[in-house]
């Protein structure tokens, strides 16, 4: 069933559901598309949410802000969407779950949400993707590309690790706050708080995006020749995980090899390198 125009503006979410809804693709199929630099990934969570776990290089977009907080979306994003839609990389929004709505369309995703506001604003449909299983998915199949935490989340509950994806085909409605008289449901799911094991945590990333059009390389940790090459803003920069911090406080990564780089290292951020520059602190590629 299509939405009317009166419930999407009780949601806030400002536009007539036209009915559209989005191909999915597997977490395989996104990750390669990372790895090939052929990609943008959206993350529909709030930021609670991603800030404790998402996929490297993803920004943030989040459906509660569409519809309850649009004073604070970032236009910029919205904008890079429709850039590098045109440009030809496809745009692969992400939730915690993914869900398809198809057992119950009160039950939509916000990655769907996310999709939707993303083509209302002018990103045709045939370049949105949604990422089947969301990020529980992705982190069940063993990917790399995870900076934060490992574990599944849902509803911003942590999942137990015997409960299997499939048992959550159906995402609960956005917000979902802590008093929800739902809670009990959730944790009596599959779902718990304190008692569950200390995370393993991704806190080196294995891809970064360029912030500023600009890297900078050198050969190795100790080499003193620093070079200046010119990569695309929101370019992927691959590595190996391998990081170094000079004695000036920058931080470096390793390059990887087998992943397509050349060799050497690169500036991910820290003061400039320049003498007139080393007193600010720049940030050239983020994760």
């Amino acid at each position: 069933a299509i939405q009317t125009r009166t419930t999407i503006s009780a949601m806030g979410y400002g536009v007539a559901d036209t009915g559209v809804d989005f191909d999915f693709l597997t977490p395989k199929e996104a990750y390669d598309l990372l790895k090939g630099d052929k990609a943008l990934f959206i993350d529909s969570r709030d930021a609670s949410d991603y800030e404790t776990s998402r996929i490297q290089t993803s920004y943030n977009l989040a459906a509660n802000d569409i519809m309850f907080k649009q004073d604070k979306l970032d236009k910029s994003c919205i904008e890079r969407c429709k850039d590098l839609s045109a440009k030809g990389k496809l745009i692969i929004v992400v939730s915690d779950a993914g869900i398809s709505g198809m057992k119950n369309r009160g039950h939509v995703s916000r990655c769907r949400h996310v999709a939707q506001y993303l083509h209302e604003l002018g990103v045709a449909v045939e370049n949105i993707r949604r990422l089947q299983g969301g990020i529980n998915a992705w982190k069940l199949a063993g990917l790399d590309g995870i900076l934060g935490d490992t574990r599944r989340y849902y509803a911003g509950a942590v999942m137990q690790a015997d409960v299997p994806a499939e048992s959550f085909e159906e995402e609960l409605p956005t917000p979902f706050p802590a008093s929800n008289p739902l809670s009990s449901t959730v944790v009596s799911a599959g779902y718990a708080a304190a008692d569950i094991d200390l995370p393993a945590m991704v806190t080196n990333p294995t891809a970064y995006r360029v912030l500023r059009g600009e890297i900078f390389k050198k050969a190795s940790p100790d080499a003193e020749k620093i070079i200046q090459i010119k990569r695309p803003v929101d370019s992927i920069i691959r590595t190996t995980g391998q990081i170094f911090v000079g004695g000036a406080g920058g931080t470096w990564a390793e390059l990887d090899v087998a992943a397509g780089e050349k060799k050497g290292w690169v500036y991910v951020k820290g003061p400039g390198l320049g003498p007139s520059t080393r007193h600010v602190t720049y940030e050239f590629m983020a994760a």
